[in-house]
């Protein structure tokens, strides 16, 4: 009997070795900007908890992404001195 599934399974998705830390903060920065936008869109059509959840993700994915800009722009001026 032949397994479905490799053990380990294999990866979907892989990060390609040559990817810098730029370009991937760069696409993480987008990654979450889509799914901000699909749990807002989500969120339009719901009720009650499962709305405010919706939102709640929404809103979760925008604070990630606004410290992945962050972060982005950190790389591309220098970080900030701290006092």
């Amino acid at each position: 009997m032949s397994k479905i599934v490799p053990d380990p399974p294999y990866p979907v998705f892989v990060a390609h070795e040559d990817l810098s830390f730029e370009d991937a903060i760069a696409n993480i920065s987008s990654l979450l900007r889509c799914a901000a936008t699909t749990a807002t869109e989500t969120a339009e059509g719901l009720k009650g908890t499962r709305r405010d959840m919706a939102c709640s993700t929404a809103h979760l994915i925008d604070m990630a992404r606004t410290l992945a800009d962050r972060a982005l722009d950190c790389l591309q001026t220098g970080p900030a001195s701290n006092p």
